[in-house]
């Protein structure tokens, strides 16, 4: 039950949050290996990214690759808080005696290996969420264009052009941008909640306290991932020669070194407003509709057991 929780809730944040995922991916491939000086920026800001994506592909281009990216959030959060809600059930996140308070090593470490079997899972759906994403026309093409027409369009093309495992090129980059990413949420998550239930004010609504939880938690899953997310981004969208090479890049570490050699720290950075937009609001959803879903369920099995024992 507590994979499908967490799988769900994430579905219900990527609705709200997938616009500001195409925005952060036409950033991040905005100007690839290339100087800035003088190339055209249809993607500059957030503002101007969505009057050019509605002006090149209408309204509806705000939710490109919604449906592959509400099955990654599925598939990679089913696991990944599933998992995590066990090791805690089991308080494998806790040190003390009375296991009464979170300990942030662990919190992180296991917030990480959670990220690590979410991401594996979900990495095809990541790789043709991110192609679709990209997909445009004219001056507002960035990056490769793999010219997809759907989800099922893409898992079929790529299967035929490159097999099953090229379902799962690029998996080098998505893990450590999930393990970081997911460390530094979940971690900061059960730390924060620790912190804030201290207040009387915290303590009476439990909804504050899970927003408040997830806005430091976003924001420091954000600074920690976006050079990791940019990193993904780009070989995952990377075209391939007939031998399924990336055309650009061999691995992450040279997706790395090439990024900042051409672009600098600033273009391993790229997409950070629109990541934070994205991230933010995704991890207050998320995490909040996470935990007043374990809330039903909770208050569900406590009432079914009350009636049984009647």
């Amino acid at each position: 039950m507590d994979y499908l929780l967490g799988g769900t809730a994430a579905m219900c944040a990527g609705f709200f949050s997938n616009p500001f995922d195409v925005i952060k991916t036409r950033q991040q491939l905005q100007g690839e290996l290339q100087s800035t000086k003088g190339a055209p920026q249809p993607y500059r800001g957030v503002y101007q990214s969505i009057r050019s994506i509605i002006k090149a592909e209408g309204v509806w281009g705000l939710q490109k690759g919604l449906g592959s990216a509400l099955t990654f959030q599925f598939v990679m959060n089913s696991s990944r808080l599933g998992l995590y809600q066990t090791v805690e059930d089991w308080n494998w996140t806790k040190l003390d005696k009375d296991k009464s308070h979170h300990s942030t090593v662990l919190c992180v470490f296991w917030g990480g290996v959670s990220g690590v079997l979410g991401s594996a899972l979900g990495c095809p759906f990541y790789m043709i969420k991110t192609q679709l994403q990209a997909q445009s026309v004219g001056k507002y093409a960035v990056g490769y264009q793999h010219h997809h027409q759907n989800t099922l369009n893409a898992l079929v093309n790529i299967v035929q052009k490159q097999g099953y495992l090229g379902l799962w090129r690029g998996f080098s980059g998505i893990v450590p941008r999930t393990a970081v990413a997911s460390s530094a949420q979940l971690g900061t998550f059960s730390a924060c909640k620790d912190i804030f239930v201290q207040y009387e004010i915290f303590q009476k609504s439990f909804l504050l306290t899970a927003i408040g939880s997830s806005m430091v938690s976003g924001f420091f899953a954000v600074v920690c991932m976006t050079p990791f997310d940019v990193v993904a981004t780009r070989m995952f969208n990377q075209g391939v020669d007939k031998n399924g090479k990336g055309l650009l890049y061999t691995n992450i570490v040279d997706c790395f070194i090439k990024t900042f050699r051409y672009e600098g720290m600033k273009g391993l950075y790229k997409g950070f407003v629109p990541n934070y937009w994205r991230t933010a609001p995704h991890t207050i959803l998320n995490l909040t509709f996470w935990e007043q879903f374990k809330r039903w369920k909770n208050i569900y099995l406590a009432e079914e057991g009350a009636v049984y024992f009647e």
